[in-house]
C-alpha cells in the first residue's frame, strides 16, 4: 500500500505540474492558447521560407532536443537540427569553451529566420543561456523558444520571445514535462489547418485537465 501510495503521489503531483505549466511571450503572460498559436505561427514562418529550426540541451534536454529535432524535420518538414554529435560538440568545446561552443556553431550555421528552441531544465546552463543570448543580439527575425523549471526568474526564460515553464524543481517533472508539451506542440503543428487552428488547438489543450 505504501509504494501504491508513492506512485500515485508522483503521478498526481505530474499532472498537477503540467497543468500548470506558465508560458508567456516575452515577459507577458499569456493563456496557453494563444501561446501555441503564437509559436505554430512562427513554426509556419519558418517552414514557409524554408528556414532551419535548431533545438539546445544539455543532457537528457539534450535527448529531448534530438527526439524533436528529429519529429520535426521528419513529420513537420521542417529542417532541424540539434549540434551535440560527439566530434561537432568536442571540437568546439576545445576550441573555444563548452559555456561558448553552442554559440559558436550557431555563429557557424545559424541564419536570419531560423528558429532557436533552447530546452533546460534550470535554465540556468550556460552554454545553452549563451547561445540564446547570441541569437537575440545578432538575429531581428529568430524567434527563440524556451522550455525551463526550476527557479522562476532564470536567466534562459528571460531571453525567450516564447517560454513555457515548469514550476518543478525536481529533473524528473522538469524533463517528463518538457517532453509532453513538445509532443503537443509536434501534434498541433502537424494537424494543424489553419482556418481551425485556434480550436484545434483549445481541444488538445484539455488533454492536460
Amino acid at each position: 500500500m505504501v509504494l501504491k501510495n508513492k506512485i500515485e503521489h508522483h503521478i498526481n503531483n505530474f499532472f498537477e505540474i503540467v497543468k500548470n505549466a506558465e508560458v508567456t511571450i516575452n515577459d507577458d503572460k499569456v493563456s496557453q492558447e494563444e501561446w501555441f498559436f503564437r509559436v505554430i505561427t512562427c513554426l509556419n514562418e519558418i517552414r514557409k521560407t524554408g528556414k532551419n529550426l535548431y533545438f539546445l540541451g544539455n543532457g537528457a534536454s539534450a535527448s529531448i532536443a534530438a527526439h524533436f529535432a528529429a519529429d520535426f524535420t521528419k513529420n513537420a518538414s521542417i529542417s532541424s537540427f540539434t549540434p551535440t554529435e560527439g566530434a561537432l560538440l568536442t571540437c568546439f568545446s576545445n576550441d573555444y569553451s563548452y559555456e561558448e561552443a553552442y554559440m559558436q556553431i550557431l555563429n557557424k550555421v545559424m541564419r536570419n529566420g531560423d528558429g532557436l528552441i533552447a530546452i533546460s531544465s534550470s535554465g540556468a546552463s550556460k552554454n545553452v543561456v549563451n547561445a540564446a543570448k547570441y541569437v537575440k543580439e545578432n538575429f531581428d527575425n529568430s524567434p527563440v523558444i524556451t522550455f525551463t523549471a526550476f527557479k522562476e526568474d532564470n536567466s534562459l526564460r528571460k531571453l525567450g520571445d516564447y517560454n513555457l515553464y515548469l514550476n518543478s524543481g525536481e529533473y524528473s517533472f522538469a524533463e517528463s514535462g518538457h517532453a509532453y508539451y513538445l509532443h503537443l506542440l509536434t501534434d498541433l503543428f502537424c494537424n494543424q489547418k489553419m482556418e481551425r487552428l485556434s480550436e484545434v488547438v483549445s481541444v488538445l489543450l484539455k488533454t492536460v485537465d
